[in-house]
């Protein structure tokens, strides 16, 4: 059985993450100053989105587990 990985992904506006991630579903967000946080769970990871170079994506994390995907996301924003 394959699990759906969670992302964490630092992004400015969810349609960047729509663009990058075509088969996640954007679960929760979290509210930061300077770059939004976002828990996408999803089945499409890319390797390495074109825009993390440049932004509107600043940085993505991939788990199995959504507990500590969920506290990264949290302490991300909170940074």
């Amino acid at each position: 059985m394959q699990r759906i990985p969670w992302v964490v992904v630092e992004a400015d506006d969810k349609q960047s993450i729509q663009k990058e991630f075509t088969k996640g579903e954007i679960v929760d967000q979290f509210p930061s100053k300077e770059h939004s946080v976002f828990l996408v769970q999803g089945a499409n990871v890319p390797p390495l989105p074109n825009t993390v170079l440049e932004g509107p994506i600043y940085g993505v994390g991939v788990f199995r587990d959504e507990r500590r995907a969920r506290t990264l996301a949290k302490r991300l924003a909170e940074a």
